[in-house]
């Protein structure tokens, strides 16, 4: 018997994902708004559906693009608030809204030449590109939650383990990483293999919600009192995060935490 081995390959376009959000979101819109009529199996007959939008779940990167927000690159690197890169981060400024997002879009459209145009977008961290999810009856900088990938793992903890390594003798290196080999691993998802040290700067977030679990313990002789404070209450934030039950303590460990200068 002969066998055909086949391969398919597919190749698509790289569309902007505001792009494939106009059908979409006129979509939502009709679903808030007029309703659709659908088929209810459990009562036999045709139904009316009105469901409004509450929250859009993404990550971090894409969330920026779905609010026409430059990125964390930019200097004004927060989607949630207007604070830049020159100022202090532990003070939250002027929190962003549709409102002032249409009102900086509409400014930087208005300008004339694209030299100007950049350097608005530079001044609010926004574009001026057209944005369908706009039209939908919610408060997109109110319903995109901030997820624990790129804030957590891929966030705090990798970069304060990239600053205490880069300061590090080869010695303290080789302690840490008899700590790692020593450290009771039993209970974790995944294994942290090989040379920690050496191969922090390629970890991805499983090897992060590692280093999470045993960062204080490992790290802490190497840390200074900022490092310290940040990592004793980013152990606190990952608990409740990943947490299989949320109990009343835990409630008023996230309120302290919240409103923790």
């Amino acid at each position: 018997m002969l066998e055909l081995k086949t391969s398919t390959s597919y190749v698509a376009q790289i569309v902007c994902p505001l792009d494939m959000s106009k059908p979409i979101s006129e979509d939502l819109v009709k679903l808030e708004q007029e309703g659709v009529i659908v088929y209810d199996a459990l009562y036999k007959e045709m139904v009316l559906v009105i469901a409004p939008l509450m929250c859009i779940i993404c990550d971090n990167p894409r969330a920026s693009e779905l609010l026409n927000h430059l990125g964390s690159s930019a200097l004004k690197y927060c989607r949630i608030c207007m604070c830049d890169k020159t100022e202090n981060p532990d003070e939250l400024s002027e929190l962003r809204t549709m409102a002032l997002a249409l009102q900086q879009i509409a400014e930087i459209a208005a300008l004339r030449t694209e030299q100007e145009k950049i350097e608005m977008r530079k001044l609010y961290g926004v574009r001026e590109t057209l944005n369908p999810l706009f039209s939908i009856y919610v408060d997109l900088y109110r319903c995109l939650p901030i997820e624990v990938l790129h804030t957590l793992l891929l966030g705090i903890c990798k970069y304060i383990l990239k600053q205490v390594m880069a300061g590090l003798s080869a010695h303290q290196k080789a302690e840490i990483l008899a700590g790692v080999k020593s450290f009771d691993t039993s209970g974790f998802q995944t294994k942290m293999y090989g040379n920690v040290c050496q191969h922090y700067k390629s970890f991805v977030g499983r090897d992060f919600k590692g280093w999470s679990q045993m960062a204080l313990f490992i790290l802490g002789p190497y840390l200074n009192v900022g490092q310290t404070q940040v990592l004793l209450t980013y152990s606190k934030v990952f608990q409740i995060v990943y947490c299989k039950f949320f109990s009343v303590q835990l409630s008023e460990d996230w309120k302290a935490i919240c409103y923790w200068n």
